[in-house]
């Protein structure tokens, strides 16, 4: 399909010149783009795939870079620091950095919630398809230009509820917090995703979100709720 601009404009916003440009155009495709479409073969849509290993590419860069540039900072430290430059809310700032808005084909008929997490998906998406098209190298270099400035930014106070209750857990009980997908519903273009948290010896608590990570945040606010109480 025609994307919103030729590969080398988008190649030049993302400071990435493709080998597979087939890569390319599938990190630029969320399935809501096709959910009107009823041809069976438009729902193998990569962009999910492609968004699921740059989930992890994302991480392992951002630990390195940090890791290697703040040298007295300890595990937990770190942990703080890498919570904070891959949330949702940063993500998405990164998506209208790049332009990401401007290029990405996705539905724009879903609230602005919905388009907030399909844009902050789409740097995953677009870093998983550096990696398997320049391998490690490749996908490093483009998280360091992207993220270099922001490397030295003071982390919210308001520190991340999972993060936060997963220093409670390790501090109290020298384990980690326990989150598990109980169920995905909903279509494709905008799921809904429901997990369970058993953590600080509690009844297990359940949450739902658009996002793995946003039910698993609402877990851990409910957690940390349940502690303030007391």
């Amino acid at each position: 399909m025609k994307l919103k601009k030729n590969i080398k404009e988008i190649e030049k916003i993302l400071g990435y010149s493709f080998r597979k440009k087939k890569l390319l155009e599938d990190s630029l495709i969320h399935p809501s783009f096709h959910k009107n479409n009823k041809k069976k073969d438009l729902d193998n849509n990569q962009f999910e795939r492609l968004e699921f290993l740059g989930d992890r590419v994302l991480n392992l860069s951002i630990a390195a870079l940090i890791y290697d540039k703040f040298l007295k900072f300890d595990e937990g430290s770190l942990t703080k620091k890498l919570s904070y430059l891959v949330q949702r809310d940063f993500l998405y700032k990164i998506a209208l950095k790049i332009k990401l808005d401007e290029i990405l084909h996705y539905s724009s008929n879903e609230n602005k919630k919905i388009n907030k997490s399909i844009l902050a998906d789409s740097v995953e998406s677009i870093i998983g398809a550096i990696y398997l098209d320049g391998g490690y190298k490749a996908s490093i270099k483009f998280v360091n230009r992207i993220w270099e400035s922001y490397l030295d930014l003071q982390e919210s106070n308001e520190q991340d509820p999972k993060t936060k209750l997963q220093e409670i857990s390790q501090q109290k009980f020298k384990t980690l917090p326990i989150y598990k997908l109980i169920k995905k519903t909903g279509p494709s273009h905008s799921p809904s995703f429901t997990i369970s948290l058993k953590a600080l010896k509690k009844k297990p608590v359940k949450a739902s979100g658009l996002s793995i990570r946003e039910a698993e945040k609402k877990a851990a606010k409910i957690i940390l709720d349940l502690l303030s109480e007391k």
